[in-house]
């Protein structure tokens, strides 16, 4: 036996450019593909290679994408968090904002400097916590929804208006859309009178 291994060559396929064409005379020949013998190893070496910078791409675009879920979702739960702390905050001085309307109906004075100045406080309070997402319920003469009234007292009508919101007895209130508390109210309820 010789001393010469057989080694087995497997082809590249190349694509000459413009520069490395050659010129037949004067013209430029169209590309050929040429075979240039390269090595099983260096192929499989660099498919290796592909495949391995593929999966690190992959990785690193499934880590982006999971650090931007994270972000948003720290971000929203910061907001919630935000809005929960100020309602409740908002929602433990509506007792103070309920004695100061109480105050305003029980004075009959309005010439009187100390109650002017009481309602200017007032008011920059009631525009501040607006500023923040307060919003007062509407409910004197509407329909009445168990969802945002609480029904104190029910009254008799005979003018026939059911469900009615007669009186406001106490201002209810929204913070941010959600509901921070119901206004209690009396509630018209119309007389039917049942014939047989």
């Amino acid at each position: 036996m010789s001393g010469h291994r057989n080694e087995k060559n497997s082809y590249e396929i190349k694509i000459m450019d413009e520069d490395d064409q050659n010129i037949e005379n004067g013209e430029k020949s169209i590309p050929k593909e040429i075979e240039t013998p390269v090595k099983n190893g260096e192929s499989e070496k660099k498919a290796t290679e592909c495949s391995e910078a593929e999966k690190y791409l992959d990785q690193l675009q499934r880590l982006q994408a999971e650090f931007l879920n994270y972000k948003r979702r720290v971000e929203k739960e910061r907001l919630e968090l935000s809005i929960l702390f100020k309602s409740e905050l908002v929602g433990s001085l509506l007792p103070v904002i309920d004695d100061f309307e109480r105050m305003f109906d029980h004075s009959d004075d309005e010439h009187n400097e100390l109650l002017k100045g009481t309602k200017l406080i007032y008011q920059k309070l009631i525009d501040i916590l607006k500023e923040q997402g307060l919003k007062a319920i509407d409910a004197k003469g509407q329909k009445f929804d168990p969802r945002i009234h609480e029904a104190v007292l029910i009254e008799s009508s005979e003018k026939g208006e059911d469900g009615i919101v007669a009186e406001e007895w106490r201002k209810g209130y929204f913070f941010s859309e959600k509901l921070l508390r119901p206004a209690q109210v009396k509630v018209l309820k119309s007389k039917q009178v049942k014939e047989n």
